[in-house]
């Protein structure tokens, strides 16, 4: 095998000799020849190996630039480095950090899910702000109607079945409730004809001990504010509320704002 010896500072013109002087680093004591590889000996204490394995550009300049900072950053206190220090130099001016990035993602929110509490139901009866109550009409199809009673009339008033629920992510104000109308009749919102729509279906009881999924559309976010004033807005659909219209004998159903024109949204809970 032939005697080795190169002069890195052919391959870096570009290389700047403020940064690192490579003809003082690279032109060594004359080479010891093994029977395996050439030896260089920088200094004493301390041996570099020239393997015959080629090496790329990147792995030279880490390199020289490792030498040039062992040159300036090491203070030899004697002749020989143990392998400890040896170890320490290496790891400090050799081994390139690599860095992972950590990247947060935005995940998708958890499917909402509601449990029934323990707390009793509460009937009661609503009417709007222009004191038309809910009545059930049960003609070719059921349907919720305000209408303004009175004298003898009070009784076809709907008696309602709040059942509260707790929600696994809060949402604001107000608590989620079924509307019962008895006989296992419960208000639902669904989409129909391009938008929310108030329906009656029914359904067990049991099967609304725990909702999640498209049963969320048996639920409604009860909400007070002012002066007893009270909002149901739909638990599937925010921002659509139950209303009613300003003219009587007009269906109950659902209104994409609380402020909709010819919509009550506001209601008493006797």
């Amino acid at each position: 095998m032939a005697d080795m010896c190169f002069n890195l500072s052919d391959a870096f013109d570009s290389y700047q000799s403020d940064c690192v002087d490579i003809d003082s680093c690279m032109h060594c004591h004359p080479m010891v020849k093994t029977s395996e590889h050439n030896v260089c000996d920088q200094q004493l204490g301390i041996d570099i190996e020239v393997a015959d394995e080629p090496h790329n550009m990147r792995q030279l300049v880490n390199l020289v630039i490792a030498l040039h900072r062992l040159k300036k950053t090491q203070k030899v206190q004697s002749t020989e480095f143990s392998d400890e220090e040896l170890c320490n130099i290496f790891f400090e001016n050799f081994v390139e950090e690599c860095v992972t990035p950590t990247v947060h993602e935005r995940t998708c929110q958890a499917p909402d899910h509601y449990e029934k509490t323990g707390q009793p139901e509460q009937k009661c009866y609503i009417c709007d702000s222009l004191s038309k109550f809910l009545v059930l009409n049960e003609g070719i199809t059921r349907e919720l109607q305000a209408i303004t009673l009175q004298g003898g009339n009070m009784n076809k008033r709907v008696q309602l079945e709040l059942t509260t629920y707790l929600p696994s992510v809060p949402r604001g104000n107000g608590r989620p409730v079924a509307l019962g109308l008895g006989r296992n009749l419960y208000l639902s919102c669904n989409f129909t004809s391009g938008k929310p729509v108030l329906g009656i279906e029914m359904v067990r009881k049991e099967d609304l001990e725990s909702i999640s999924g498209d049963m969320n559309r048996f639920l409604f976010y009860k909400t007070v504010s002012g002066q007893s004033q009270t909002s149901f807005e739909s638990a599937k659909y925010e921002g659509y509320f139950i209303s009613t219209s300003n003219r009587n004998r007009q269906p109950v159903d659902m209104c994409q704002s609380q402020d909709a024109p010819n919509r009550l949204t506001s209601f008493m809970v006797l």
